[in-house]
């Protein structure tokens, strides 16, 4: 999955914020004990690429607004590889809240 972060780097918490993006996309949803809701579900990797689309995104949405406010969604897009049948996508950011 590719990540980017408009207009964040500028922020003193940058690379805090991008390893916490990058951590609740790499973990499957229920594998961390007493935070079984953090990550993202990996069950619709395997859906149809319509499917796919709309549900990972409103998935990511949601996990990023409850586990990381500082930075929200401003953009999610889609690669499929018809030869190879892999996705990619690609998460763009903007900040969100601060605590400030």
């Amino acid at each position: 999955m590719k990540i980017n972060i408009d207009g964040a780097a500028d922020n003193p918490e940058f690379e805090d914020i991008m390893e916490c993006i990058v951590n609740i996309a790499n973990v499957p949803r229920g594998s961390i004990p007493m935070a079984r809701g953090l990550g993202l579900s990996w069950g619709e990797l395997s859906k149809v690429p319509d499917d796919l689309e709309n549900d990972y995104a409103v998935d990511a949405v949601e996990q990023y607004g409850t586990y990381e406010p500082r930075a929200t969604i401003s953009e999610v897009a889609f690669e499929h590889n018809q030869a190879t049948g892999e996705t990619e996508a690609t998460l763009v950011f903007e900040e969100g809240e601060t605590d400030e």
